[in-house]
């Protein structure tokens, strides 16, 4: 979980506005003074007892009690911890500042609105639902100081690459945008993500911690790859992650219907750094031994001519890139 700063915890208390909050969830809100009435979601209130006080960004209901800033509200109204509640506040409602620096590389940044982003839920349509997840990671990235010093270490650090290609980052919060699991919606939208590969049956998620690279191909999400970006690992962590399953797609594959000569590298991260510097006509297996029948059967659909087999240089690399070369002979 992110660390919440003692600036970014005063600037909650004070720049997040508690009227909007409540206004938010449905309860009108009556100016008696200085002061807003409504009725209290806390208990059965036939008669508004909740007072919301601007001026202090508090609340208290006179009827059960509850009381407190907006952290106390979010804590109750959605029955979360108060470091759930940080995050909450933190992702959804400070003040934001530009994506990308003055040398056209991306920063960190916040929305600059202070309307709450929806809860992921269930769908019927498990691709909806994968989509939206690749789009909460997208925006994740950019608000990742660490995600972005990683790019920066890799040399793709490029906005065009994060847009068009939809990187994100895991950051550990995707639970805060899905229903209470001990409600029905939660425990639905969490079987879904599990069934998907999204969150493991511990209820974490897959790709904690990972640079997470979305292989899509005409609109559908086929693959997810995730790369651990921190350098210290626990013994037996896995660096590399991908959805359960076969792997799907091709990444980049409109590269293939647009040049009769392609680049084909072993890895994302390295097919991404063919990109940033102008191979535009490259694509990857999904490792060693990633050469799908998918990819093949593409290059081929494609009529591409001649594959340039960029592979590692070592045993592994050497030994996949001549079998490749035999299946496409």
């Amino acid at each position: 979980m992110a660390r919440i700063t003692e600036e970014e915890l005063e600037r909650i208390k004070e720049e997040v506005s508690l009227v909007r909050l409540v206004e938010a969830k449905g309860i009108a809100l009556e100016k008696k003074g200085s002061d807003y009435h409504g009725c209290c979601p806390f208990h059965d209130d036939k008669t508004p007892s909740l007072v919301v006080t601007p001026s202090k960004n508090l609340f208290h209901c006179f009827g059960c009690g509850a009381a407190g800033s907006v952290i106390d509200w979010v804590m109750k109204i959605e029955g979360v911890s108060v470091r759930h509640a940080l995050e909450i506040l933190k992702a959804d409602y400070l003040p934001s500042v530009s994506s990308f620096n003055a040398t056209g590389k991306a920063k960190p940044t916040r929305r600059n609105t202070s309307v709450k982003l929806p809860s992921l839920v269930a769908s019927e349509d498990h691709q909806a639902l994968l989509q939206k997840v690749v789009d909460y990671y997208h925006q994740c990235l950019k608000e990742s100081p660490e995600a972005i010093e990683y790019l920066e270490k890799r040399g793709i650090n490029n906005p065009e690459l994060i847009e068009k290609f939809k990187l994100g980052y895991a950051n550990r919060t995707l639970g805060y945008r899905l229903p209470q699991k001990n409600r029905a919606e939660g425990a639905k939208v969490r079987g879904q993500l599990q069934e998907i590969g999204i969150l493991r049956e511990s209820g974490h998620e897959h790709f904690n911690g990972s640079l997470v690279v979305p292989v899509i191909n005409d609109g559908s999400v086929r693959e997810v790859y995730g790369r651990k970006i921190k350098r210290e690992l626990r013994k037996g962590t896995p660096k590399h992650l991908y959805l359960p399953g076969e792997h799907q797609g091709v990444w980049n594959s409109e590269a293939l219907k647009d040049n009769c000569e392609i680049i084909l590298c072993e890895s994302l991260i390295d097919a991404m750094t063919f990109w940033v510097h102008g191979f535009r006509n490259v694509t990857t297996s999904y490792g060693t031994n990633g050469f799908t029948d998918e990819i093949l059967q593409s290059l081929v659909a494609n009529n591409v001519g001649k594959v340039l087999i960029a592979y590692d240089r070592d045993k592994a690399g050497d030994e996949a890139a001549h079998a490749i070369s035999k299946r496409l002979a």
